[in-house]
C-alpha cells in the first residue's frame, strides 16, 4: 500500500502542473495558423457588413445575401478546427459608415475593395496550406472576388 501511494506522488505532482506535467505541446501544423487567420478574416468582413447595413439599411437587399455567404464561408472554417478559434480582427469601418448618413456608393466602393483584399489574402496561404483546406482557401477567394465584382457593378448602377 506505501510502494502503491509513493508511485502515486509523482503523478500527481505532474498533475497539479496541468497539461504542461506531460511534457511540451506539438507544435500546431501551418494548417492551424492558416485556419486562424481565415477565421479572424471572415470574421472581420461580417463585421464590416454588418456595420455596413446599420449605416445604410437601403442596401439589406444586396449586402444580406453576401453577409449569409460569409457565414457560411466562417461555418466551413471552424469546422476543420479543433481547438480555440481566432479573436477577431476589429473590423475598420468604411469611410462611408463612419460618416454618419453613409452613401451608398462609397460603401459599396469599401466592402468592394475589402472583399478584393479578403480574396488576395485566400490565394496567398493557398502554398502554405494542405491540398484540401487549399481547395476550401481557393473556394471561399474566388466567392469573395465574385462579392466584390457583385458590389462593383450595384455601385455603378444608376
Amino acid at each position: 500500500m506505501l510502494a502503491a501511494a509513493a508511485a502515486a506522488v509523482p503523478l500527481l505532482a505532474a498533475g497539479c502542473k496541468g497539461v504542461g506535467g506531460l511534457g511540451t505541446l506539438p507544435r500546431p501544423r501551418p494548417d492551424v495558423a492558416v485556419l486562424r487567420a481565415a477565421i479572424g478574416n471572415e470574421q472581420a468582413l461580417i463585421a464590416r457588413y454588418r456595420s455596413a447595413l446599420a449605416a445604410a439599411p437601403a442596401l439589406k437587399d444586396i449586402l444580406d445575401p453576401v453577409l449569409g455567404q460569409h457565414q457560411a464561408h466562417l461555418a466551413a472554417l471552424r469546422s476543420r478546427l479543433i481547438g480555440p478559434a481566432a479573436t477577431p480582427h476589429p473590423a475598420r469601418p468604411s469611410p462611408a459608415a463612419t460618416a454618419g448618413g453613409a452613401d451608398q456608393t462609397s460603401t459599396l466602393a469599401a466592402l468592394a475593395a475589402a472583399e478584393q483584399a479578403a480574396a488576395g489574402r485566400r490565394v496567398s496561404r493557398l502554398t502554405v496550406a494542405s491540398p484540401s483546406l487549399a481547395q476550401l482557401l481557393a473556394s471561399i477567394s474566388a466567392s469573395e472576388a465574385s462579392h466584390a465584382a457583385l458590389l462593383r457593378m450595384h455601385r455603378s448602377a444608376p
